[in-house]
């Protein structure tokens, strides 16, 4: 039995589910979730979340507090969680807590009894998987009308989607501190780049704050607002991100997996240098060795 513990919106989710997928997987064994975490506030450390995964074709299973319990995560102090993270097999069942957003190599001697706790930001953690994943992260839901012309216009020419996050990037102190917040000339050199590469293309913008894109996005090639999905199922944004041809993805995991999930083989994807505000910390794992960091 893998649990996995669910926390943040749905990019992360996905990056937890994803893990713990691989990890079910190898050991031939249920993957559960621990959604007991997503609406939980600690002192405004991140913003409280609902389960999103249940909008993808997945079978999503609930862990149990019974099952939750075996693991003794409560009573697992600093040196207990760095003993099992380094010796995973003297344990029979393991409270595997990340350290830090490097790619853990002991992931993959994790028994068959596990609960993961954290981010997993990199895709060396389900890449063998790929196609599973590709199948299962797929709306549940026929697209309406609206979002099948995005579609149809996504898919008639050179189409390059443009992710702009704002929201609680710029709202929450904590999360401007934590993030940081891309500025303009970012997305500028890197719709630079994609052009010296690929001609006639469109640019197609996502984001949370459509009004602010519309009024200081000035650009010199044809462009487009994708507003069809800004008060529901902002899932199918990330769906129509992975249509695009090339992407150009904010320092979210949301763009993220809308490149990852983009199955164009000449793709370009554009991805930012510094993926946090503290620039010391090391994210060579969390972006793959065929994306352009800018």
């Amino acid at each position: 039995m893998i649990i996995v513990k669910l926390i943040g919106g749905l990019g992360n989710q996905m990056f937890q589910y994803a893990a713990g997928r691989q990890l079910a997987n190898l050991h031939k064994t249920d993957l559960l979730v621990d959604a007991s975490f997503l609406e939980k506030d600690p002192n405004g450390a991140y913003t409280k979340r609902k389960l999103e995964l249940s909008v993808f074709n997945l079978d999503l299973k609930i862990a149990s507090q019974e099952a939750i319990k075996r693991f003794n995560i409560e009573h697992s102090g600093k040196y207990s969680r760095a003993l099992q993270r380094h010796l995973p097999i003297l344990f029979t069942n393991l409270y595997a807590a990340e350290s830090g957003v490097l790619y853990q190599k002991e992931f993959l001697n994790y028994p068959k009894n596990t609960y993961l706790d954290g981010f997993w930001q990199s895709e060396q953690y389900f890449k063998p998987i790929e196609s599973i994943l590709l199948n299962e992260f797929t709306p549940k839901d026929k697209l309406n009308l609206e979002n099948e012309d995005w579609l149809r216009k996504i898919n008639s020419g050179e189409s390059v989607s443009m992710h702009i996050r704002r929201g609680d990037y710029v709202s929450s102190k904590s999360s401007m501190e934590h993030h940081g917040n891309l500025g303009l000339d970012y997305y500028m050199n890197a719709l630079k780049l994609i052009k010296e590469k690929h001609s006639g293309i469109e640019v197609f913008v996502f984001s949370d704050d459509l009004e602010w894109c519309r009024n200081n996005l000035k650009l010199n090639d044809t462009i487009h607002f994708v507003d069809a999905n800004q008060k529901h199922s902002f899932h199918l944004d990330m769906y129509l991100m992975s249509y695009c041809k090339h992407n150009i993805i904010a320092n979210s995991s949301f763009s993220w997996w809308g490149a990852w999930l983009n199955q164009n083989k000449s793709k370009t994807v554009i991805a930012p240098a510094n993926w946090f505000a503290d620039k010391t910390l090391n994210t060579k794992d969390l972006i793959p060795p065929s994306w352009i960091r800018i």
